[in-house]
């Protein structure tokens, strides 16, 4: 199975370790998602991780909110908690994106704007 990985996606240990390098910020971020994910779903809440992993997933695929690694989303009893230190037009899609994210009733802005 190795060996026909290797020819499909031939990535050495240092790609490999450089893009988690580059990509450490999101990396952790999804990695504290996981843990409060297990975590909420253990506790009964499996509304809110499938909300906050929606609203997720919709930031990382629109391509004007993808490199927003300064955002931090939480979503609890239904209210996402959107913080970090974007601009502008980031601050206005993430907020718009969590307004029409199924299973998201309130949405708390906690952004800093980049002047």
């Amino acid at each position: 199975m190795r060996k026909l990985l290797d020819r499909v996606i031939p990535l050495s240990t240092t790609a490999i370790a450089l893009f988690a390098w580059q990509h450490r910020d999101e990396l952790v971020d999804w990695s504290a998602f996981g843990v409060r994910a297990i975590a909420g779903l253990a506790g009964g809440r499996q509304q809110d991780v499938v909300a906050e992993a929606r609203l997720r997933a919709r930031l990382n695929t629109d391509k004007r909110t993808r490199d927003s690694s300064g955002v931090s989303i939480v979503v609890r009893d239904g209210t996402a908690r959107l913080s970090g230190i974007v601009n502008d037009e980031t601050r206005v899609l993430a907020l718009a994106f969590a307004r029409r994210t199924p299973g998201v009733v309130a949405v708390d802005d906690h952004f800093d704007v980049l002047l």
